[in-house]
Parts: C-alpha cells; structure tokens; sequence
C-alpha cells in the first residue's frame, strides 16, 4: 500500500531539523556576544541606573530558519487534508483542497464546508475536532497565521529579552538600590538592575568578573505574539502540528485506509532537542 502521509511526515521532521538549528544558532549567540554595564542619567533626574546592555541583535539567519519551519508545518497541515482527499470515496480534487482554519468559528465552519466538499465524513469531523480558529486552539492557529506573515509579508521579527540574575565578582558602593529587578527587558535596549543614586559605583574586581541573566530571542513585533520565546513558541506549534498528523495517521490505520509507518515516531528518527518529548 502507498504511503499516503509519507509528504507530511517528511516535513514534520524536516521542521524539527530547523528547530535543532535554531536552538544552537541561539545559544552560540548568546555564549558570543556578551553584554555590557551602561549608565543612563538621564530616564530618572538625579538617579544613576546601570543597565545590562546586549549590544547585538538576533542572527538574520534566524529570521530565515523561523520561517522555514513554519512553512514546513504548513504545508504538512495541506498535505494531510490533500492525502484525506485522496482516500475519501468521493475523490474531491486535491488541487482545491487545504487545510481550513478561521479567525472565529462561523468562519472555520464555512471554510470546512468549501475546502473540505466531497470529504469522508470521519475525515471532517476529525479535522473539525483540531479546532484551528481563534479562542479555540491557538496554537494551531499560530501556525497559519505565521506562515502568512513570512509568506505574503516580511520575515519574522525578533528580538532579545532578559533579566538580572545576579552579579559575579563586582562590588557595588553608595548606591541607593544595590539591585533593582524589574523583570525581564528588552536587552537592546537596557535592562536596568541597580540605582547608584547619584554618586556610586560599580567595578569589578577581578578580570573574570560576570554579570548573570537570563536571555533569550523572541518574536517581535507581531501582533498578539510578541513577546513570545522563540523557540519555545515554535516548539509548541511543532508539537501540536505532529499531534494532529498522528491522529489522523491513527484514524485511516485503524480504518483500513492506511498501513502504520514502518519508521520510528518522528522525535526519535531526527536528533529532536532534548526538550521535546514524545
């Protein structure tokens, strides 16, 4: 019997190949660009604030790998519907058919109606089950909604956020707050830590000396996602993406249709990170 998810399955583990790669494209930047103490005089009279400064941005890379991998998630989302066309009884074109989703529910449901016609009854319900629409399942519904961002408009936008987690080998004198935590920051921007109001100081004292915090990348200015860690946000969106290919893989087993994937399960067979769990 031919493989009929052989397509979405190759992209799904594709996707996780630009997950690994993104994961060390942003731990080597992070271990390669270290911040800096910077003093601003002037966002509080009177006050001196020292702030972590993180003078490099993202990776360009990064923005292309980020689109990449959404783009694999969809097009396995399209194959999947394309392969349920095909092993319908009513054989619908695939050339008509993708993958519904919707900014509300009136608007999957019509979509499922137009996309989905000539569709085997299990089929539909099972995708409708996914509920990819807004307030329903958000995060198969980031993955259309991201991959018209970087297909029809501009790449991804990121950025780099951090915290204070502490100081290594420095002394801090006359200051009004030795450390000040207001959370995590935009790091290109500062992220302040400590008021030495208005005379005191910061050194080190020894030539290893460290400031620690936390970092990370994550998505820009891009609606109701920014904000989001990168890589976590994409890891989810991978995840459920990988749910919904082996539920409808389990349907047309169990159904006849299909034959299991001799392969092993996708997050074994492709050097997953760690941090991914079957």
């Amino acid at each position: 019997m031919v493989d009929p998810f052989k397509g979405p399955r190759l992209k799904l583990a594709r996707a996780y190949d630009h997950l690994v790669d993104l994961e060390r494209t942003e731990r080597q930047f992070f271990e390669q660009n270290p911040t800096r103490i910077d003093f601003d005089l002037s966002s509080e009279p009177g006050h001196k604030l020292a702030r972590i400064i993180l003078d490099a941005a993202p990776p360009e890379i990064m923005h292309v790998i980020a689109g990449e991998l959404i783009y694999q998630l969809r097009s396995s989302l399209d194959q999947l519907a394309v392969a349920m066309a095909r092993m319908s009884i009513a054989k619908p074109n695939p050339k008509k058919v993708k993958y519904p989703c919707g900014d509300r529910l009136s608007d999957f449901k019509a979509k499922c109606k137009r996309d989905l016609a000539g569709f085997d009854r299990d089929f539909v319900k099972e995708i409708i089950r996914t509920r990819p629409y807004d307030g329903a399942n958000d995060t198969l519904r980031a993955v259309f909604r991201m991959a018209n961002i970087d297909k029809h408009m501009e790449l991804i936008a990121m950025g780099t956020t951090g915290g204070f987690a502490g100081l290594a080998d420095f002394k801090i004198s006359g200051a009004f707050a030795a450390f000040r935590l207001d959370g995590p920051g935009d790091l290109q921007r500062g992220v302040v830590f400590s008021d030495l109001f208005p005379e005191g100081t910061i050194e080190p004292t020894h030539p290893e000396a460290k400031i620690n915090f936390t970092a990370e990348i994550t998505v820009g200015d891009v609606g109701v996602y920014e904000g989001k860690g990168l890589i976590p946000f994409l890891r989810s969106m991978l995840e459920e993406t990988r749910r919904v290919y082996e539920r409808f893989e389990a349907l047309c087993v169990a159904t006849g249709r299909a034959d299991k994937a001799a392969d092993a399960p996708i997050y074994w067979r492709f050097n997953a990170p760690s941090s991914l769990t079957g």
